[in-house]
């Protein structure tokens, strides 16, 4: 299989190894409804998070852009979004008086905001003013601030940990990548899954059936060879089946973003019992030659997420999917039509519980007077929205021991 970071292992869990190579990894935990999911129906109701990191620094500025804003303007001479004309950015509205705009190679997002299924929250990071990616990427995972110890554990796997969320599946906790983020951290069923379709045993059917014939007792490693195996027949059950199947007219791409939520989509549809699930998305580290580079970066984000909407139509009412990343960049453009590091970017939340359609937060003006380093300030802690979403959509009673160094403040994301 390809668990390339975590295997599915508990505290009386086992690993098989058997000749030719065969590992199988076996789980504590059952999975709903002990049927095969053959259909696109949701069998149940249960939340679905899925946490979208922009590695790198996406410029929330160039995302949601003040186009008519007079600083906007004389700082980004070359690299900013237009109000009108050629390649104008979509308008959304307002916050604080001040009009803003999607990216002008977002039309899909724009649809699902006109839909009220997205609301947008801009300037919004981690308050610290460390400018270095890995140091707030690894802030931003445990949950941290400056001024405080960071945690020794990630926040989704506090929040897992309490109860918030669904733990009783094999594959509950998952990154669709080939390693789990530091979030998931001190969660020891988390697991790292690129691609559906390796969620076998190599070998085939006769490997399959001897497989189960040396589980079929009662035993604690037994009984939780005999679940992941379960979990195994139904995936692949599903990924076989027209239902599962994604349609080629969905939009996809190619693209480093369509792939990983293409795999998403297929075990959602199979009806596997995904609770929380990670997604990477790079390349936004725009130093020089900003407009060629995000223009890319906005057109694969914006077909890839459109994409992924209609491919779980049945499933909206219970996703809800969020965007994140470590920081902003500065304010204004460098001499390479570029932008350094920054402080606050951008958040976006989309789902069938959002109300969406709506700019929330606080727009801290772009003035000389009220830039923070000279750069946007930070009006809203990324774990404000963080945390309205755990407790509005999953459940938590203990947002406390998930951010226990911020107040539980909602936005109004959520009726």
């Amino acid at each position: 299989m390809d668990l390339s970071r975590r295997l599915l292992l508990s505290s009386s869990g086992a690993l098989l190894a058997l000749g030719g190579g065969l590992r199988v990894a076996f789980a504590a935990d059952t999975i709903p409804g002990g049927t095969s999911a053959t259909t696109s129906t949701p069998q149940s109701t249960n939340p679905i998070l899925i946490v979208l990191f922009c590695r790198f620094g996406q410029d929330g500025m160039q995302l949601v852009a003040p186009a008519e804003d007079t600083n906007y303007i004389q700082n980004r001479p070359t690299i900013r979004v237009q109000p009108s004309g050629n390649n104008a950015g979509l308008p959304i509205g307002s916050l604080g008086g001040v009009n803003m705009y999607f990216h002008p190679n977002m039309p899909e997002l724009k649809a699902i905001y006109d839909a009220k299924q997205l609301a947008v929250i801009p300037a919004v990071g981690v308050p610290t003013a460390l400018r270095s990616h890995f140091e707030v990427q690894d802030m931003m995972e445990r949950g941290g601030s400056d001024g405080k110890p960071l945690a020794s554990t990630g926040w989704l796997a506090r929040h897992m940990a309490s109860g918030g969320a669904s733990t009783t599946g094999v594959l509950s906790t998952i990154a669709v990548s080939t390693n789990a983020p530091t979030s998931y951290l001190g969660d020891s069923l988390a697991l790292a899954l690129s691609n559906p379709q390796n969620f076998n045993i190599y070998g085939g059917t006769n490997i399959t059936n001897v497989t189960a014939n040396l589980v079929k007792g009662t035993t604690a490693y037994e009984s939780k060879a005999q679940e992941t195996l379960k979990a195994i027949a139904d995936v692949q059950a599903a990924l076989h089946s027209t239902a599962t199947t994604t349609a080629n007219n969905l939009g996809y791409t190619n693209g480093d973003l369509s792939t990983p939520l293409k795999s998403l989509a297929q075990l959602i549809k199979a009806n596997v019992g995904v609770s929380v699930a990670t997604v990477d998305m790079g390349g936004w580290d725009h130093h020089q030659n900003l407009v060629p580079a995000f223009n890319g970066r906005a057109t694969e984000l914006s077909k890839s997420i459109g994409a992924f909407w209609q491919d779980v139509a049945n499933f909206q009412n219970q996703i809800t999917l969020v965007t994140m990343t470590e920081f902003g960049r500065r304010f204004q453009e460098n001499s390479n039509r570029g932008l350094d590091h920054g402080s606050a970017s951008t958040m976006m939340v989309l789902g069938g519980g959002v109300n969406g359609g709506t700019i929330y937060g606080q727009w801290p003006g772009l003035a000389s007077y009220q830039l923070y380093n000279d750069d946007l300030a930070v009006t809203t802690d990324y774990r404000e929205v963080l945390g309205e979403i755990l407790v509005k959509r999953h459940g938590e009673t203990a947002l406390s021991n998930v951010f226990p160094d911020v107040f539980y403040r909602p936005l109004g994301l959520f009726s």
